[in-house]
């Protein structure tokens, strides 16, 4: 077992894999070339788990501030967690344990390259339907380049039974050794409610799929934690 250290903080490999720990400080940044895939959503409520984990911080890189602009709807109590501007982060990284970074939508390669290289975790979102996909196929392409091995991908936006997408995806990424969540996140009008709210899912009253809906992230969130 090998310990990299940056600082005071530190992740680990195991095997050649990155193992992460909750005792540790990690950086999770969430990417994808193609937009409209759930990065904000899936980014607000990592941290949101995070956060009752240890302090977290969401640092919103997306140019049109989607991450900032779904905090301030909820007003001072609508996140359980502070929301910077990457421009801000570096006045506040030295508070949190956890840092979650949202990314804007196709990036450029060295923007790219330097989130792969400067993060503990990628995590991927993915929807299955084919146009996201070609997304997700250039996004694999550029960190395989890379020879990045410490993403996952993420589905999201999971159609119900009986469409079978999601699990054609899966099958598609388990056969080509692709690191996959278990979990997945269903396509719910639960997350546009909370996003309109300024809140996490869980805090939305009036939508009897909230609780599904944040049983979904949460179970992401424990991969991250857990591996």
């Amino acid at each position: 077992m090998q310990h990299r250290h940056r600082n005071r903080f530190s992740y680990i490999y195991i095997g050649g894999n990155l193992d992460f720990r909750i005792d540790g400080y990690m950086i999770i940044t969430v990417t994808s070339y193609k937009g409209g895939v759930g990065k904000t959503t899936t980014a607000i409520h990592l941290a949101a788990y995070l956060q009752r984990l240890a302090p977290t911080l969401l640092v919103d890189g997306d140019a049109i501030r989607s991450a900032t602009k779904w905090s301030k709807r909820g007003g001072d109590t609508g996140l359980p967690f502070k929301v910077v501007t990457h421009a801000q982060m570096v006045n506040h990284i030295r508070d949190f344990t956890h840092i979650i970074i949202d990314t804007e939508g196709n990036p450029t390669d060295d923007d790219f390259r330097d989130l792969a290289e400067n993060c503990d975790l990628l995590v991927i979102p993915a929807v299955p339907e084919s146009v996201a996909t070609d997304g997700l196929i250039h996004t694999l392409a550029k960190l395989r380049s890379l020879g990045n091995k410490a993403h996952r991908v993420l589905l999201t936006m999971v159609p119900p039974k009986p469409r079978t997408e999601g699990q054609q995806l899966r099958d598609v990424l388990n056969s080509e050794g692709i690191p996959v969540f278990a979990s997945k996140i269903p396509r719910l009008a639960a997350f546009e409610k909370a996003a309109a709210e300024g809140v996490p899912v869980y805090a939305v009253k009036d939508d009897r799929n909230a609780a599904r809906a944040w049983d979904a992230y949460e179970a992401a969130a424990k991969e991250v934690v857990h591996g």
